[in-house]
């Protein structure tokens, strides 16, 4: 009785399994009957996909369908057919379904169908069929093998042509009624490619010029579904950074953003444009409108947006010159006619405007026929939005002020530039003269008044602007002048003599009030060159009294215990008051308190953190509680989460903001930290077993401020008491980036574990770094800054918070060496198997400036940092030396070696250039380089400096390699040819000289002048201490700038820098004995302060 089940088990088995083969045995023939393979394709669309292909597979050689389109003979259009579908739907299930049972399949079937016969068969069939479902096979086809892998996605754009007859016919052939028509799935074929994430893809896609005219051509009246595809594979084009600003002009051309700003007005999809406008507003859904709508104007936002990855241009207010015609096209077009009826369209001009400063007049100018008066309601809501965008831009023109006073225009220039932004536009004259004279009560005179009363307050910003600053000595004119231009101009700008008058009196009146420039926004604009405002922190000493404010502001109970850290304290616990002594005691009490009723006051944290330091770091006292007392009080009455770990952070404050800028909520963070690491000096387990790496990590900016370096004290306390925790993750990420891997509940009072939404990967470290960040510390880089300096306590007895944006080499260093370290591990395992990701990360490397912050490393006075950033660079030169041209390469290995060097200098051409640089670094650093190479040697103490030790490079020497790494990427600068000659004479820089200085100080170029200021440049911004003041010394630097000040041929931008090279050597009193003594600088200031009146 007990056998009888598993007798019937096993007959169920045999039952199922001959029923299997009795169900799948039709399709044995499946490569030698044609009928077979229709039958095959009719079956899987009606039954269980995966099983029927699975037993296909197992069953019969899928390779031998391809014998179908081997025979030669011309085969009809069903047959050809059921050849595509089958292999579509054979690559597509293999290649995500069943890629884990069948591997390797879809892709062998993909290359078998690239081959040249197998392929011009297929194209030629879309080229002569007129069946729709043929040329949706022959679509779908070919998106499937775009989606298995990059070199075949690459083969596919080889070899079709867009600009042909055959995609013509493909993108505008449509079915009203078939929701998968030709149209849908050719817009599907070109969004494989998109969607594929491949950056070398998408870049060869954009070159394919009539690619996304195909696209977009009849979008204004496709069906919602396509319309959104298209929308959405845009949007990664314009997101890409790969795409260069060149190619995304060539993608969004006038045509394109025309047609994009149709689809603000879509109507639904119809046979002609015709069709969809005679619909009203109720045959439009209503809620498909709102998303397209929606979407598209999130990407005209992307788009008209300044920066290499919008289509916006630096504004050159050049009259002549339109650098943002593209921009003005799309606002001028017929789609946008009528903007101001619609928000979303309003809002998109207004925003266009305010980055585009030079297109303000021209399109005022194209709403002036419009802007005839007339007594109805369109007029007034014509002038209402010319309001709104005087408005808007009111708050950008001191911006736009000092934009065009730095690039030097002539005065003419500028007061235009100025004109133009506050006045009428040249045709809105006319209009609004004729609209002045209406009748005094009509509202139309009215509302033309109230204009020209808001462009007489516009006109007051830049003139009280004007009056409170002086202009740079090197402009050719002054502010006096500047108004009088402006003044000229206006005359020709206003209505009618009355307004002319109140306009004049503008320029006689004495505009000095600063509260007029209140809401002015001055953004920064990225450098190239470093800048003095990153090299010193900003100190706010102001806020002890800021401090003291908040302190009296607490309860009596409170500030007495307070009260005791503002008198010197006895270091005999036996001479304590006994008022000290009872505050010790109440002190839980009072901690409960203040968190309870007064977390949000950062004094508070400040005296708790000198309690906890002064009560567990003096042995002489005993201390009747635990120090993790006050974390359970913490967490019992404070939500820590949402309190530290907010976006507030002084990284978004200017550099040059006082102590009213800096917010509360950053001073509350500071303090609040310091008062946790004094927790966690005594007890470490209290804090780092309720508070997760990650958590400390998201609100981490890696610079050198007081806050960030709180947090990076407290991450390497973690590392020592939990060995391992912050690289659990492979790849460490910080700041805003970690949002992007991982979840965090702030919401909640406890550090609950972050949830970790996808791993990061080896790019995660270009997102995490700003490239313009990493340039300025790497010529601002803090050269006393020691290795893990770590003290014993954080609380310390000046009250001063540093504001400083230079990356923290401490923590960079680190991870720019685990970065190259799992990379180089991950190409030995791999045996470089994806040549072009590789040669890509290291070109990212070297574009990203990390390497540029390396060679910095190494003018670091801390032996360590110089360790850690020479083993960077020779881990980078490694990696690079494996993919450029090697001369000694045998002849066995010359083919793959060959191939690398092909690849590499096609995708990183800088990359041979930037080995031979870092082997002329390696040269002059080694011991006798320089004798022995023609660079001459460092001794160990050549600049009389127990620190200036041997391998060190000074920041004169190191600023000349990262400036000579910027150039390698600019072929067309004048500098380049110059500097690389200099680098191939010899294989050595000599480091007792400054670089090429007499050569660049007297060439006899025409652009002598460029050079020498070049050179001189590179003394200016490096002159950092004594020894870069002796390498100057050696090359005769201050004789020669000194001498050549007063000559004819000095221009005024050179004598600015000898000035400014003479105002950084005054920060060094032995730098200033060595200019009184050996260069009489009092009497060579005097006698050219005399010259000057």
């Amino acid at each position: 009785m007990l056998e009888r089940p598993k007798r019937i088990k096993l007959n169920s088995e045999e039952s199922e399994e001959v029923n299997f083969n009795q169900k799948f045995d039709r399709f044995k023939l499946l490569g030698s009957d044609i009928s077979v393979l229709a039958n095959f394709v009719q079956s899987v669309t009606s039954e269980n996909a995966d099983e029927i292909v699975t037993a296909v597979i197992t069953t019969g050689n899928v390779m031998e369908i391809f014998k179908f389109l081997d025979t030669g003979q011309d085969r009809k259009p069903t047959e050809l057919l059921a050849v595509f579908k089958a292999l579509y739907i054979i690559i597509m299930k293999t290649s995500r379904e069943l890629s884990s049972h069948f591997p390797n399949l879809a892709r062998e079937l993909a290359e078998g169908l690239l081959e040249d016969s197998r392929l011009s068969l297929c194209l030629k069939t879309m080229w002569k069929s007129q069946n729709a479902e043929v040329l949706k096979a022959s679509l779908q086809l070919l998106g499937s093998v775009v989606t298995v892998s990059e070199d075949l996605a690459r083969a596919v754009l080889r070899y079709v042509d867009f600009d042909g007859e055959t995609m013509r016919k493909c993108s505008q052939r449509r079915n009203l009624v078939d929701k998968c028509d030709v149209r849908t799935c050719f817009i599907n074929f070109l969004a494989s490619f998109v969607y594929l994430d491949s950056d070398l893809v998408l870049r060869e896609l954009v070159d394919k010029k009539g690619a996304f005219n195909l696209l977009i051509i009849e979008s204004f009246i496709d069906k919602f579904s396509n319309v959104m595809l298209i929308l959405n594979v845009l949007k990664k084009i314009a997101e890409n950074s790969s795409v260069s600003k060149t190619q995304r002009v060539r993608v969004f051309n006038r045509f394109c953003l025309q047609k994009l700003a149709s689809l603000y007005l879509w109507r639904g999809e119809g046979k002609t444009i015709d069709e969809v406008l005679r619909r009203d507003n109720s045959e439009v859904n209503e809620h498909e409108l709102a998303s397209i709508r929606d979407s598209i104007h999130k990407l005209f936002i992307h788009l008209f947006t300044p920066g290499r990855l919008g289509l916006v241009f630096s504004n050159k207010f050049d009259s002549n010159i339109q650098y943002n015609s593209l921009v003005l096209q799309c606002l001028t077009s017929a789609q946008m006619d009528n903007a101001y009826t619609d928000p979303l369209r309003a809002e998109l001009v207004t925003l266009a405007l305010c980055k585009c400063p030079d297109l303000f007049p021209h399109y005022l100018d194209h709403l002036a026929p419009t802007l005839y008066p007339r007594d109805s309601p369109g007029w007034f809501c014509l002038v209402e939005f010319i309001f709104h965008i005087y408005k808007s831009i009111s708050r950008h023109i001191i911006q736009f002020t000092i934009s065009a006073l730095n690039q030097s225009l002539t005065v003419e220039a500028v007061a235009s530039a100025i004109v133009n932004l506050c006045t009428l536009s040249p045709k809105m004259v006319d209009p609004i003269r004729r609209a002045l004279q209406y009748d005094s009560s009509s509202n139309v005179r009215n509302k033309a008044t109230e204009l020209m009363e808001c462009l007489k307050q516009l006109l007051k910003i830049p003139l009280t602007w004007l009056s409170i600053n002086h202009l740079p000595s090197t402009l050719h004119f002054t502010s006096d002048q500047l108004k009088v231009k402006i003044e000229l101009i206006i005359c020709e700008r206003l209505p009618d003599s009355e307004w002319l008058v109140r306009f004049q009196k503008l320029f006689k009146k004495s505009l000095n009030n600063p509260v007029i420039l209140m809401d002015q926004i001055v953004s920064s604009v990225n450098r190239s060159e470093p800048d003095e405002s990153l090299a010193e922190p900003i100190k706010i000493e102001d806020i002890v009294n800021s401090t003291e404010q908040s302190l009296n502001n607490l309860p009596e109970e409170i500030k007495k215990a307070f009260r005791h850290f503002e008198t010197p304290i006895p270091d005999d616990c036996n001479d304590l008051s006994t008022d000290f002594i009872d505050a010790i005691n109440e002190l839980p009490q009072v901690t409960e308190m203040c968190f309870k009723y007064y977390s949000n006051y950062p004094v508070v944290y400040r005296y708790l953190a000198k309690f906890i330091h002064f009560l567990y770091n003096n042995a002489s006292l005993t201390v009747p509680y635990k120090p993790k007392l006050f974390f359970k009080l913490l967490l019992r009455h404070v939500n820590l989460p949402a309190l530290l770990f907010t976006n507030t952070t002084v990284q978004h404050q200017t550099l040059g903001a006082k102590v009213s800028s800096i917010s509360d909520d950053y001073l509350l963070k500071e303090y609040l930290f310091k008062f946790l690491l004094e927790i966690a000096y005594v007890s470490p387990k209290t804090i780092y077993k309720h508070i997760p790496a990650v958590w400390l990590l998201s609100a981490y900016n890696a610079t050198l401020s007081s806050f960030d370096r709180t947090i990076l004290i407290l991450l390497y306390h973690m590392e020592k008491y939990s060995p391992e925790s912050l690289i659990q993750c492979r790849f460490i990420v910080w700041g805003i980036s970690v949002f992007k891997h991982y979840q965090l509940d702030s919401q909640s009072n406890t550090f609950h574990y972050p949830t970790l939404l996808h791993q990061p990967t080896i790019n995660a470290l270009f997102i995490a770094l700003d490239d313009t960040q990493v340039l300025d510390s790497a010529y601002n880089f803090p050269l006393y800054r020691k290795w893990s300096a770590i003290s014993n306590s954080c609380v310390s007895d000046s009250e001063v918070v540093e504001i400083n944006r230079t990356y923290d080499p401490c923590f960079i260093l680190h991870v720019l060496y685990y970065y190259l370290k799992w990379f180089s591990e991950d190409n030995e395992q791999n045996n470089s198997s994806d040549i072009i990701k590789s040669i890509q990360f290291l070109k990212a490397f070297y574009v990203k400036n990390c390497l540029c912050y390396s060679v910095a490393g190494l003018s670091s006075y801390s032996k360590r940092i110089r360790n850690m950033a020479r083993t960077i660079i020779a881990i980078y030169r490694k990696l690079l030396g494996s993919y450029i041209s090697d001369r000694s390469a045998t002849s066995s290995n010359y083919n793959h070696s060959q191939g690398r060097s092909n690849l590499s200098f096609k995708h990183f051409p800088e990359g041979q250039q930037i080995a031979f640089l870092l082997d002329t670094l390696r040269n002059s650093l080694s011991h006798g380089g320089g004798s022995v190479l023609g660079g001459g040697s460092r001794k160990a103490k050549s600049f009389h400096t127990l620190m200036d030790s041997g391998g060190r490079l000074t920041k004169l020497h190191a600023n000349f390699f990262i400036r000579v790494l910027k150039l390698l990427s600019q072929p067309e600068n004048h500098m380049f040819q110059l500097v690389w000659n200099c680098l191939l004479a010899k294989p050595a820089i000599d480091l007792r000289y400054v670089p090429e200085f007499l050569r660049l100080f007297f060439s006899t170029n025409n652009k002598f002048t460029l050079e020498r200021q070049w050179i001189c440049r590179l003394c200016v911004d490096s002159l950092n201490d004594l020894s870069d003041y002796l390498v100057m010394e050696n090359s005769l630097v201050f004789k020669h700038v000194l001498c050549a000040y007063s000559l004819p041929s000095a221009e005024t931008s050179f004598k600015l820098l000898v000035l400014r090279l003479l105002v950084n050597a005054t920060k060094h009193s032995r730098i200033v004995h060595a200019l009184i003594r050996f260069h009489s600088i009092p009497l060579w200031l005097s006698r050219h302060a005399a010259s000057t009146r």
